[in-house]
């Protein structure tokens, strides 16, 4: 499996060498298809349909975690395009989930969905337009759920 690893928070010069020596041990626990498992579950249940997880990157901070990129996309054309990312412990899996994350997610696919072609409705083909088609259901309803929503109106 290859994976790209972020050093994350770290001061570079403008130019000029740069050396950078990494000597870190740790214990991945959580994989990088279980975090993004994961930020799917918690984007559908918690923020939006219109959004799904890609594979993450491992980023090194004072934390390590799985950085899961969050994709916006709209049932009309398909993926649109990043709209944030999520951070997922490599110990724990738990989400690094904030208001500000969601609002900052919610915000670039706001941004994104306003530059998009509106909605259309395509033309079927009459040829594929179902006729004649008998009801699934022909048992009657009783009479306690007719009531019940006679009782609702």
């Amino acid at each position: 499996m290859s994976t790209t690893i972020i050093l994350d928070n770290v001061i570079l010069p403008e130019t000029g060498l740069v050396e950078i020596r990494i000597n870190r041990s740790l214990t991945i626990d959580i994989s990088a298809e279980q975090a993004r498992r994961a930020v799917n579950r918690w984007l559908l249940m918690e923020v939006s349909m219109s959004f799904i997880a890609e594979p993450p990157t491992l980023a090194l901070a004072a934390s390590t975690v799985w950085r899961v990129p969050v994709i916006y996309t709209a049932s009309h054309v398909g993926r649109v395009g990043l709209a944030g990312t999520v951070d997922v412990d490599v110990h724990t899996g738990e989400i690094f989930d904030s208001p500000e994350i969601r609002e900052g997610i919610f915000a670039t696919a706001k941004s994104m969905a306003e530059k998009l072609p509106p909605f259309q409705l395509r033309e079927v083909d009459e040829k594929y337009v179902v006729k004649n088609m008998q009801p699934t259901h022909s048992a009657p309803i009783p009479a306690s759920v007719t009531g019940m929503a006679a009782g609702l109106t």
